[in-house]
Order: C-alpha cells, then sequence, then structure tokens
C-alpha cells in the first residue's frame, strides 16, 4: 500500500470517528476513503494535495453513508404494516422509500402522531392520553402532518437534485476565538451542520424546510440546529431559524479582489513608505538591535501587518459604521463568525484570493504559567504557508504552541510540567516553518520573545504608524467602496457590521507582494518568516535575558 497515504491513517479514523461518532463507522470510512485513494492513483490520478484530497473525499463518504442511513426515518420502520405504505403507493404511484422518507421530513411533533395513528394503528383518543394533550390537538397535528406530506411528495424531484449538490462552509471569525478553536471547530468536520447553515443564510427556514432542502430526515437536522443554536450560530425566530452570520462567496471575493489590488498597485508609494519609516523607527528601539536577523524580520513583519490591519480599519470606520460588539460565547470566546462557501469540488490550487488573503491578528494568554506571571503569544498567518504550522503530525492550536515555545525557552523539562507529550511530534514540523530553529540538534525558540514592556513600547510604535496610514487609505478606500460592497440578506441588517461589507483586507498582501518583488522587503530570504511575538512577563526566577 502506497506509504504517503498510509501516513494518513490515523488523521482518517481520527476524522471518521468525530463525524460518525461509533468506531463501526469510522472504521467503514477510513477504509472506504484508503481504497479511494489507491484506487484512483492506480488508475494514473495524481493526488497533489493527499491531506485536502483525503478529507474531501471522506466528506463524500460520509454524506453517501447519511443517505444510506436516512432511506429509514428516525422512528422504528421495521414494524410499520405495509399494507399502510401500499395504499399510499397505489394512490399516487410512488415507492414504499418515498412515503417513509416524507414521514421522516416532518417536524418531531407531526412526525411522531402519524406514526403512530397511520402506522402504527394507534387510536386518536390514545394518542392524546398517551401525550398529554387535548384530543382536537392531535387531530389538528395529523391534518397538518398529512398536508405537509402532500406538499412533500408534489416536489421531491425538486428536493432531490438540491440534496446532492452541498457545498463547504470554512468558518472564520474576528475577536477572540473560543477554548476549542471556535466557531472554526462547531462545524469544521461536519457537512450536514455547514450545509444547513448555507441554506438558512438567504431566509429564515423552518427546520422542515431545511430537511427538504438538503434531503435528510428532519429528526436528524432537529438535532443539528439545536446545536448550532446553543452555540449561536443559529438564531430561532418563532418558528423559523437562521444562521447569524455573514457568507460570501468566492465569486464574491474574485470581483472584489480585483479592486483591491487596483487600490494597492496605485497607492502603493505612499503605503511603502508608512512602512519603511516604520520600520526605521522600530530599528531605532533599543532592545531591537539584541535580536537575532531572523528574529528581527519576524518583528518587521508582524508589526507592518499590525498597522496594516488597525490602518485600514481605522480608515473604512472614517467611511462606513463600524460599530460591533463581541459577545461573550458559550465556549469562553468572544467572537464574530463569518463564512466563507466554496463548491465540493472547489479549485483552492488556483483560487486567486487565496494567495492574498492572511489570517489575525490572534492572541492567546496565559497566567502565572509555570514560574511566569504571564505569557501571550500574538500571531498573524501569512502566505505563502498560512496556517501550515499547525497541521503537523498533531493538530497545534494556538494555545499549546504558546506553552510549547515558553517551555523550549525556558529549557524546562516537558515530562516535569505535564505538558502533552505528543505535541512534541510537531517539533520538527515548527522548525520547518520558521518558528523554532535547532541549535546542536536542541530545539530554540525562533520568533522574537519580548518583555511585557517591549512589547508595549512595540505597540506605541505601531499605533503611531496605524495613525499615518489611516490618513493615506481614506481616500482610495472612499473611492473603491461601491465597488467593494457585498449585499446581505435583509434580515442580517443591522446585525453585520456595515464595514465587514467592504472587504479589503487584500491590499496588505497586494503590497507585500509587490515589495517583495522589487526586493524592498524580504530580501534575499528563503525560509519562512512567520509574524509572531512571544510576550513573557517575567516572574520572580526568569530573567529574559537567558531564559533562565
Amino acid at each position: 500500500m502506497n506509504n504517503e497515504i498510509v501516513n494518513y491513517t490515523k488523521y482518517l479514523f481520527s476524522a471518521a470517528l468525530k463525524k460518525s461518532g461509533n468506531l463501526e463507522d469510522a472504521e467503514e470510512l477510513t477504509q472506504e476513503v484508503l481504497l479511494a485513494a489507491l484506487a484512483f492513483q492506480g488508475r494514473g490520478g495524481e493526488i497533489g494535495n493527499m491531506r485536502s484530497w483525503l478529507a474531501s473525499t471522506l466528506n463524500h463518504k460520509w454524506c453517501d453513508l447519511l443517505r444510506q442511513k436516512y432511506k429509514l426515518p428516525a422512528i422504528s420502520i421495521d414494524v410499520v404494516p405495509e399494507e399502510a405504505v401500499e395504499m399510499e403507493e397505489d394512490a399516487n404511484g410512488l415507492t414504499a422509500e418515498q412515503v417513509r422518507r416524507e414521514v421522516a421530513y416532518l417536524a418531531g411533533i407531526y412526525r411522531e402522531v402519524i406514526v403512530r395513528h397511520y402506522l402504527q394503528g394507534q387510536k386518536v383518543q390514545d394518542i392524546a392520553e398517551e401525550l398529554k394533550v387535548p384530543k382536537g390537538t392531535v387531530l389538528s397535528r395529523l391534518s397538518y402532518g398529512r398536508e405537509q406530506m402532500r406538499k412533500g411528495l408534489e416536489m421531491i424531484e425538486e428536493y432531490e437534485r438540491q440534496s446532492y449538490v452541498p457545498e463547504h462552509l470554512e468558518l472564520t471569525c474576528n475577536g477572540r476565538s473560543g477554548l476549542h478553536g471556535e466557531p472554526w471547530s462547531l462545524v469544521a468536520e461536519d457537512l450536514m451542520k455547514q450545509n444547513i447553515l448555507i441554506a438558512a443564510y438567504e431566509k429564515p427556514l423552518t427546520v422542515t424546510e431545511i430537511a427538504k432542502a438538503l434531503g435528510i430526515p428532519t429528526a436528524y437536522i432537529e438535532k443539528a440546529v439545536e446545536g448550532l443554536i446553543q452555540s449561536e450560530l443559529m438564531v430561532q425566530n418563532i418558528n423559523k431559524v437562521y444562521s447569524n452570520f455573514m457568507m460570501v462567496t468566492p465569486e464574491q471575493l474574485q470581483k472584489a479582489l480585483d479592486e483591491e489590488i487596483r487600490v494597492g498597485e496605485a497607492w502603493y508609494v505612499e503605503i511603502w513608505h508608512c512602512m519603511e519609516l516604520l520600520f526605521d523607527r522600530l530599528r531605532s528601539l533599543e532592545w531591537f538591535a539584541g535580536l537575532g536577523g531572523h528574529e528581527k524580520m519576524c518583528l518587521e513583519y508582524y508589526a507592518m501587518l499590525e498597522v496594516f490591519s488597525g490602518g485600514i480599519y481605522r480608515a473604512a470606520r472614517r467611511i462606513v459604521d463600524a460599530q460591533e460588539v463581541f459577545p461573550d460565547r458559550p465556549d469562553g470566546g468572544a467572537w464574530i463568525a463569518r463564512g466563507n462557501r466554496y463548491p465540493m469540488d472547489f479549485d483552492f490550487d488556483n483560487y486567486r484570493c487565496g494567495k492574498y488573503c492572511y489570517g489575525g491578528a490572534r492572541r492567546v494568554y496565559w497566567e502565572n504559567f509555570l514560574d511566569s506571571k504571564s505569557i501571550a503569544l500574538h500571531v498573524y498567518d501569512t502566505q505563502p504557508d498560512l496556517n501550515e504550522y499547525q497541521h503537523g503530525p498533531v493538530e497545534l492550536g494556538d494555545d499549546d504552541l504558546c506553552r510549547l515555545l515558553y517551555i523550549i525557552w525556558r529549557g524546562i523539562s516537558f515530562e516535569a510540567v505535564g505538558f502533552n507529550l505528543m505535541c512534541l511530534e510537531d517539533i520538527p514540523h515548527l522548525a520547518k516553518y520558521g518558528i523554532l530553529r535547532y541549535e546542536k540538534d536542541i530545539p530554540k525558540v525562533a520568533v522574537p520573545v519580548l518583555t511585557k514592556s517591549q512589547y508595549e513600547e512595540l505597540a506605541k510604535v505601531d499605533k503611531t504608524y496605524i495613525m499615518k496610514l489611516e490618513d493615506i487609505m481614506e481616500r482610495p478606500l472612499r473611492e473603491a467602496f461601491p465597488r467593494l460592497k457585498i449585499n446581505i440578506p435583509k434580515h442580517l441588517e443591522g446585525h453585520v457590521a456595515e464595514f465587514r461589507q467592504y472587504p479589503c483586507f487584500s491590499i496588505p498582501m497586494v503590497v507585500i507582494k509587490k515589495a517583495i518583488s522589487q526586493g524592498e522587503f524580504l530580501k534575499g530570504v528563503q525560509e519562512p518568516t512567520p509574524p509572531m511575538v512571544l510576550v513573557v512577563e517575567e516572574g520572580d526566577t526568569v530573567s529574559l535575558a537567558t531564559g533562565k
């Protein structure tokens, strides 16, 4: 068996188990995906990005498994008298499977009485007594349920077509992500939840309408919707629900990118001059000279992205309303989600917008970690290695990375502090992406490590140049905004900050790419230069000069 494929077995099984929730299905899914990869290569196919290919195939196989299961409704169909179903077949020319499926699409309160009365033969009075509701309520639910089934059977072909065209939804956020990577992690491996959110974006829908659109029984959709409401990705309004955050498509972002490139090119000289002044000011700081060459480049890159992000945001705020509140979330974060929609077969390798995006700023903070008063990791992700450092042998979140860097910097034994030893497998991977380095085969921190006072001094410098860039960017953004606007559904107006409808955060990478191509930034640098800073507030026993 191909060794590269086999190396992903552990990753596949973990993802399959998270989707299915049971070992049997997870093993079956893993085996099917591995066999599909081998068969594809055996036919002469080439897999460029193995991880991406396997993840996409896993999603398809999971959908196939769901469809097989969802042919039967959530209630016990095995004891249904076939005569009752045959009467429906004779009257409508439909299959038993289609009728059973329409029962499964009903909302819970209607599905229950339909099954009890028509399929299990219970009398209306007995149903009312067992459910502790008036007899008239049961009759009303039976009538409504029959009507919904009739409508569904009339539109069955339309719904079947929709159910076989799923999309992929990638969640990002502004603000502070949750303790486990929320909101991204809430739907990252769940194609059904992703498509529930997509279905209920353009307008509020009932749970039954969502089930019809996806071709999945209501019983399963109800549980998923309940979870999405609890995690605050959806809102319920009487009997309908909707996704309460903005979503964008590749087509919308590609159109905006053309305008962003125009702005970055036209205003390059003024913008880059501001960045050169920033670099000069950084280099004049007393402690800057004590950093290594790689650390200096990482710090300059980080400071530049801070100025870009802050300057563009403040300029946009002069033009449109930018007021927004980052609510405290059940997961411990304070975030506002944003969704990116993609077809399942989307060609990411040739996606232009993907070449100009960056992530951040993100920040994780630990108080009294080991012998420190506090440690904080400040991170931006940039091209061409966007987020790649997180996807080593073990998935590594910023919280674990922050602690890992501190332990390595202090030279503390991992066994002595009870740190997750599996994360040590990522050390060579982190060195590959410029976050760590080796010194006589011993891993060392490669990104800058600053004291709290040094970081505060850096922040003051950044603020000065944020305001300078704000003045520069106001005019070009004011001219470009009418061409950048992305419309949102009516029911989200007032809930999404207006300035979020104007994509303008590809402009920094337009400028940075041009500066690199002209030899004005990272000249001659081949290795990754992560815009990342570790900030340590010293405890009584820690000296930042030595890390000990």
